[in-house]
């Protein structure tokens, strides 16, 4: 069933009374039913109950006259911004079934009934290269697959993965900790329209919300219960990521963590994940094989025509003998000049040839340098 626009400003003038938790929503829908009876009760019955005093039932009185939903629907049409209620069928399935979903979501773009099959994709904001070009390989291949990307809008592994998704022609749903009115981080503005486009921006927050850090522990569990599964390419011991990995257990949802360097401090949370029991994957195919129940039938076989265009960009055009070793060395991970010397035959290359080999390969846009002359493949 699916609430009618009045029903939806009583959810939403409740929803806007200062200090009004999830916890307490809940509370006072499970005692008064709807949030019309909660309108209709007096202030001790309100003030009686768990997490309420008289003052917090006052204002829950005052919400319907105080006209903050009348400004926060106001906002939202100018936004383009539309809101679900748990009533509503659009709500998506996963995250209905989950333990605790937040009464109300605000949302630009569109929610498909195959997102129920979508996996999150979540990292270090402070991501390396290695993990950008993981999660880029990841979201990329997995869109290809049907399969919708899950993140949450951050710098680093998260906007990768969301590029990634929707430069393969899939669809992307980005789960924000703060309001539709407010971009955070400022430079995903453009992302955040293209999103929209393709998939959803998402959050529980009014509009105007700020991106404050008490907001996230609940933005990962968004995520991690959006999502059928969730990848951790690339998390500090101490990580936003791993929480997720963790909220993605709690909802029974399939983990998966992506191995890394045992000497960088990016890589130990997620190596702990995977000696923990997340399911180590060195490949979307492997998490399409770990999902192939829940997926059967449903994964596209085709790959849309845009990105097998995009995908020829990079391959390597003809490669002299000499440039393909050296291509070979740089398709797993990044590597720096003398490290690559090192690798090489030192008879068939030295200081000048190799240069002159890595000139050749930029120029035939196979691979880029990096600061601190590091090489990387062109993806």
């Amino acid at each position: 069933m699916t609430n009618s626009a009045d029903t939806k400003r009583w959810w939403l003038a409740l929803r806007l009374v200062p200090q009004m938790s999830r916890v307490r929503f809940y509370t006072l829908i499970d005692h008064f039913q709807t949030p019309e009876a909660v309108f209709g009760a007096t202030a001790k019955e309100i003030a009686s109950l768990p997490g309420f005093d008289d003052e917090l039932a006052r204002a829950v009185l005052d919400a319907p006259r105080s006209q903050a939903w009348e400004a926060e629907l106001a906002e939202m049409e100018k936004q383009g911004v539309r809101l679900l209620t748990l009533e509503d069928e659009e709500y998506p399935e996963n995250l209905r079934l989950s333990s605790f979903p937040p009464p109300l979501l605000y949302f630009r773009g569109s929610f498909d009934a195959m997102d129920r099959f979508a996996v999150a994709i979540i990292g270090s904001r402070r991501a390396t290269q290695y993990g950008r070009a993981v999660a880029q390989e990841f979201a990329g291949r997995l869109a290809r697959a049907g399969v919708a990307i899950v993140s949450g809008f951050a710098r680093g592994i998260d906007s990768v993965a969301h590029r990634a998704a929707l430069d393969s022609g899939g669809r992307t749903i980005a789960v924000l900790g703060n309001g539709l009115s407010v971009c955070y981080p400022q430079e995903n503005t453009h992302l955040g329209e293209a999103i929209a486009e393709h998939g959803a921006l998402v959050t529980e927050y009014p509009m105007r919300t700020p991106p404050d850090r008490f907001n996230f522990p609940e933005r990962n569990h968004l995520i991690a219960a959006l999502a059928l599964g969730t990848l951790v390419v690339e998390a500090a011991e101490k990580s936003g990521a791993l929480i997720t990995a963790r909220e993605a257990l709690e909802e029974n949802r399939f983990v998966f963590a992506v191995p890394g360097d045992i000497t960088r401090e990016n890589s130990r949370g997620t190596n702990a994940l995977i000696q923990s029991g997340a399911k180590l994957v060195l490949s979307a195919d492997d998490i399409l094989a770990e999902m192939r129940d829940q997926l059967r039938g449903l994964i596209r076989e085709t790959v849309p025509k845009e990105a097998v265009e995009k995908e020829n960009v990079s391959l390597p055009p003809e490669l002299s003998e000499e440039e393909l070793l050296v291509y070979d060395l740089l398709r797993h991970e990044p590597q720096c000049f003398d490290v690559l010397l090192a690798q090489l035959d030192s008879e068939r290359f030295g200081v000048q040839e190799l240069a002159t080999v890595l000139l050749s390969l930029e120029m035939k846009r196979c691979i880029k340098q990096l600061p601190g002359r590091l090489y990387a493949v062109l993806r």
